[in-house]
């Protein structure tokens, strides 16, 4: 009488969760890896890439095969996002903006994949008036940059003519040449912003990318100095060379630091590891920025490449959605993995000419 009277309820149990994974606001799936065969999902995930639940269950995804090779890389219970295409069975392709996770159920190993946005039709508008925002804004930081830079040079020069006319007295020549030091740094951040700015197309080319690390850390060092921030490098020998804009993806790598920087406050340490990875017939430099800081809520992970979102006080929410851009139009891939109170790290993947 007592199993009759509890199995029941059992029952009722397992369709009710049934019930509230089904009906979830989120448009979620599991696979099966190697046939990619949708094995679960919510109703919300056939909505969103247009098809009947009878369609979706025997429609096979194996555009989500990125995922789970980049999962396999990464260690247990890792989550990782990144864009993928997925065929459907009226030949549409979309590019859907993903985040996923390995799952095991009995011994079977399982994607579980959460589909976040089209890349292709989600936000369309929105994409374009960010682009113009940031059209206007690269261009009001151009007119800004030179109108410093001339008078900048004109107070250079002057320090010169006085440096010189001082004769030898030290303390003054001493004051002198830490006004041309500051100075001349000043110069050196201009040139740099309109480095960014400027057309790029002429200066793609390989490179060392321990170099363009190397020069981002130097235009940070007063930041980390500041903070009194430990930089640990691990740089790997065999590195292949990447093939880019060099300004470009010194900007990522700023913009990985900075964020860095910001999450592990006074002393923290930030790591920067570097390794050769081949895969599918070919070559990638790989570079790892882990910090020891707060790390990402799970709440926010799924919306770090949003442009504008941020929790910072006096954040732009820019800094992620552009690196990841300018890496996907080096044909890489930027990864991040968090967890709160222990750090996070960020990945970027670049394609390299060389071959295995």
């Amino acid at each position: 009488m007592v199993h009759l009277s509890v199995e029941p309820e059992r029952n009722h149990e397992g369709a009710w969760y049934r019930f509230l994974f089904e009906q979830a606001a989120q448009a979620w799936l599991v696979v099966r890896p190697e046939t990619w065969h949708v094995v679960a999902a919510s109703e919300y995930a056939a909505h969103f890439l247009q098809m009947t639940m009878d369609q979706l269950v025997v429609t096979p995804l194996p555009g989500l095969r990125r995922l789970y090779k980049l999962l396999q890389r990464e260690p247990q219970h890792s989550v990782v996002r990144a864009e993928v295409v997925l065929e459907l069975p009226d030949g549409r392709a979309r590019v859907v903006d993903t985040q996923a996770r390995l799952a095991s159920f009995q011994g079977e190993p399982y994607l579980w994949a959460l589909l976040l946005e089209s890349a292709n039709e989600h936000g369309l508008a929105e994409r374009l008036v960010l682009t113009d925002k940031l059209a206007l804004l690269g261009q009001l930081l151009v007119g800004f940059a030179h109108e410093i830079r001339n008078p900048l040079a004109a107070i250079q020069l002057n320090l010169h003519v006085v440096q010189q006319a001082l004769g030898s007295d030290p303390a003054c020549r001493s004051s002198i040449e830490m006004s041309l030091a500051g100075a001349q740094r000043i110069a050196e951040l201009l040139e740099t912003t309109l480095n960014f700015a400027r057309p790029a197309a002429q200066f793609v080319q390989s490179y060392d990318v321990h170099l363009i690390i190397g020069e981002a850390l130097a235009l940070l060092r007063t930041i980390l100095y500041r903070k009194n921030i430990t930089i640990q490098r691990r740089y790997a020998h065999r590195v292949p060379l990447v093939y880019g804009d060099a300004r470009q993806l010194q900007q990522v790598f700023i913009n990985l630091l900075s964020n860095a920087a910001d999450a592990v406050g006074e002393h923290g340490t930030i790591t920067i590891q570097t390794e050769r990875e081949e895969a599918d017939g070919a070559c990638y430099a790989v570079v790892h920025i882990e910090d020891t800081g707060r790390g990402i809520p799970p709440e926010d992970l799924p919306r770090i490449f949003e442009p504008f979102f941020t929790r910072k006080p006096h954040g732009t929410g820019l800094g992620l959605a552009i690196a990841r851009r300018i890496v996907m139009q080096h044909r890489g891939e930027l990864l991040v993995r968090s967890s709160p109170g222990v750090g996070t790290c960020c990945t970027v993947r670049l394609p390299s000419e060389e071959k295995p």
